[in-house]
């Protein structure tokens, strides 16, 4: 009996949802094994595991249908479906109904979060004169509208008397190349999932950093009597507003072995109504009021207190005019850009509409232009592990890369791989929020994309470091993962120059997992 085994590249992608269906999790669907194709004498069995995971959004199931398709003829297999419990239901009583009946494959997706991994083998007789053709592993979404085609997996099969072997190359049978593989980096559309760890990917210890320099932004809106600028913790919604600044100072100013607050710079604003001299004057004085308050409450040192009043925010202004729905909207525009605020710009304004347009302003757009912006600079205490463990979570902008990454090491390994793959790495993602112009946080969150399976992730990430030589493991897996395997063997042969373990035992496993791909393993 002759055999033929032949692997499709599993498809790894996100179902599309609506803008009314934001809020439900997208379902993301997987290969995890094939599809291989496996010529059985005149049968042709199809065989793969899929796993779906997420939730259905709204009526909507979800449909994987294998096809042989030779010319203009096609063979199906039994179609795989995937619905919610109601819509289930629904569909048999369709089919009673219509009185048609099929031999579906059906999985019901809940509101669980485990992710549905099935298994899928089927066999269908293939005439002789339809053997030239290829197989299609079709996956659709289905709803009230009808069915739509998601992506397409193509799987041409060699017919059973054509079976050939490709001998697998040794990896130093090649010359080690000096220069990086050329191109750009394909897709992730067609993903293979390869069971990595912690040996098949490179972690880059980040450089020191050797002053914790931080600074932090915040705008409050302050409410003021008329022509007063005391600030009045009780007034309005002042006590709001103040509360912000108290969650923004007083962890660094009631925690000084920590932390140790170098500047604060405060910045005044007023609305256009009344004179320009009298609204430079008031925004000064507000600013000024506002560091008396923060020296009071918080004993901030005056000499670290910068304060600026920039008067009347006609910037601001033009921006809320041009958000807004009100009249005269575009009037109003024309007579900011075309009038200087010395030239008569507000006293043309306050005459549109005879006055309705100015008070629409002053009732809705001027009370937001009325605001301070504060910007603090502080040094943070450097943190061992333990401590930066527990900050990741509260306080993660004053950690180091080097702190995180020492997290991520401790809390990670190929343990971690085998009981959470999909939890596994995260803190390497923490540390890509913060500093993502490094290279070195680049790469570890591919590692740790690439290890769970993430892959529009790592793409994302290795396309910011596919010109350095320390990500050349990484972009190789990258590679592998894709179905490119000669660029991502290319990847790690020269990646033999700088990590030769690591390099070779990928090209090892490259090597071997080609091999059981030709032989169908």
């Amino acid at each position: 009996m002759k055999k033929l085994y032949a692997l499709a590249f599993p498809v790894l992608f996100s179902l599309s949802v609506s803008a009314q269906q934001s809020d439900c999790r997208t379902p993301v669907v997987s290969y995890e094994e094939g599809p291989h194709a496996e010529w059985h004498e005149d049968s042709l069995q199809v065989r793969f595991t899929v796993r779906v995971a997420g939730r259905l959004c709204g009526p909507t199931s979800l449909h994987i249908v294998p096809a042989y398709i030779s010319g203009g003829d096609t063979i199906r297999y039994r179609t795989l479906s995937y619905f919610k419990p109601a819509d289930y239901r629904y569909f048999r009583r369709e089919q009673f109904v219509g009185e048609t009946r099929d031999d579906r494959l059906v999985h019901l997706v809940t509101r669980r979060t485990t992710p549905l991994v099935t298994g899928y083998s089927q066999a269908r007789p293939i005439p002789a004169a339809m053997r030239d053709g290829e197989l299609r592993v079709l996956t659709y979404l289905r709803n009230c509208c009808g069915y739509r085609l998601i992506c397409t997996a193509n799987l041409p099969v060699t017919p059973p008397d054509a079976v050939a072997q490709q001998p697998v190359v040794a990896a130093d049978s090649a010359a080690v190349p000096r220069e990086l593989p050329a191109g750009t980096l394909p897709l992730p559309v067609t993903v293979h999932r390869l069971p990595l760890f912690e040996r098949n990917v490179s972690f880059v210890q980040p450089a020191a950093e050797q002053v914790k320099e931080r600074s932090e932004k915040l705008t409050v809106r302050i409410n003021y009597p008329v022509n007063h600028w005391k600030v009045y913790a009780h007034y309005r919604t002042n006590g709001e507003e103040l509360a912000r600044i108290d969650r923004l100072l007083s962890p660094l100013a009631g925690d000084t072995a920590t932390y140790r607050v170098r500047s604060a710079r405060i910045t005044g604003y007023a609305s256009p109504e009344a004179s320009y001299e009298h609204n430079k004057r008031l925004s000064e004085l507000r600013a000024g009021a506002m560091r008396d308050y923060l020296r009071g409450r918080y004993g901030l040192a005056g000499e670290i207190i910068s304060v600026y009043g920039a008067g009347e925010d006609w910037e601001g202004l033009r921006r809320a005019i041009d958000r807004s729905d009100m009249e005269d909207k575009y009037a109003a525009l024309a007579i900011i850009d075309d009038y200087d605020i010395f030239d008569g710009r507000e006293s043309r304004l306050m005459a549109l509409d005879g006055g309705t347009t100015y008070r629409y302003m002053l009732e809705n757009l001027f009370p937001p232009l009325r605001r301070m912006e504060l910007e603090l600079g502080y040094v943070v205490r450097s943190f061992g592990v333990e401590e930066a463990a527990r900050l990741l979570a509260s306080r993660p902008q004053d950690l180091s890369h080097t702190e995180i990454f020492d997290v991520a090491q401790a809390r990670n390994g190929d343990a971690r791989i085998r009981d959470d793959r999909d939890g596994y790495g995260r803190e390497y993602d923490v540390a890509l929020r913060y500093y993502p112009d490094d290279a070195a946080a680049n790469i570890n969150a591919a590692s740790a994309a690439l290890i769970r399976g993430d892959m529009p992730l790592a793409w994302k990430c290795l396309q910011q470091v596919q010109d350095d030589p320390r990500a050349c493991i990484d972009l190789g897996i990258y590679c592998w993962m894709c179905g490119n395997t000669a660029r991502a063997r290319a990847y790690f042969l020269y990646a033999l120059n700088t990590d030769p373990e690591r390099a070779s035992y990928n090209l090892e496993q490259l090597g071997r997992w080609s091999a059981d791909t030709q032989n169908g393993k």
